[in-house]
């Protein structure tokens, strides 16, 4: 296997060819690697898929981080592709730094959920209606509401900057209302039909 793999490092926020002490290959032919960053020599963690060049000769592709912290976390399969989509971008962009686009792309997404739950609304409308329809509850609104705020100033331009930490905050409220309304709507409704049917074949 290839001594370097292509990684993001969080530490540094840039993308590294860090060098790799040992992998393990599974079944399905992922490979998982211990790997240490070239310039702030951190120990990186994550998965790969190796994969032959024209050469002929095994390359690792660019990898997915694991530890520490995922440098993409795990989004439903229940949520719409588009969406997941802007946040893994929006991921991406904190793993290199650029937060203002990952605040603007986790906006995009909540537009795109906005859309398809009440219509073609303002976020800051939107959330409302959301609200009001009961498609989300208090605590997510109020979240939504200040978070909204954070999302607008990279959005729109200003004198004040998107933190780190603010873009991180605003990537977390998005997978979580995505979570919220799409994921755990799906599992609810899964278990009501569960039980129903359940029900329905004690009474026969």
């Amino acid at each position: 296997m290839p001594s370097e793999i292509v990684v993001d490092c969080p530490h540094c926020a840039v993308r590294v060819k860090a060098k790799v002490n040992t992998t393990i290959t599974n079944a399905d032919h992922n490979t998982y690697f211990l790997a240490q960053c070239p310039s702030c020599h951190s120990p990186l963690f994550g998965y790969t898929s190796p994969y032959q060049d024209e050469w002929g000769n095994w390359v690792l592709d660019t990898a997915e981080r694991l530890w520490p912290t995922p440098s993409v976390a795990e989004i439903g399969p229940a949520i719409p592709e588009a969406a997941r989509c802007d946040i893994r971008d929006a991921q991406k962009c904190i793993s290199h730094g650029i937060h203002s686009a990952a605040a603007v792309l986790c906006g995009r997404a909540l537009e795109r959920l906005i859309k398809e739950k009440v219509g073609n609304h303002t976020i800051s409308k939107g959330l409302v209606e959301l609200k009001a329809q009961e498609v989300i509850d208090q605590r997510l609104f109020d979240w939504a509401e200040a978070l909204r705020k954070e999302r607008n100033i990279g959005a729109h331009a200003s004198d004040e900057d998107t933190t780190k930490e603010n873009a991180q905050d605003i990537l977390d409220f998005t997978v979580a209302i995505f979570d919220y309304v799409y994921t755990l709507s799906d599992k609810y409704e899964k278990y009501i039909a569960r039980k129903s049917a359940t029900s329905a074949k004690t009474t026969d």
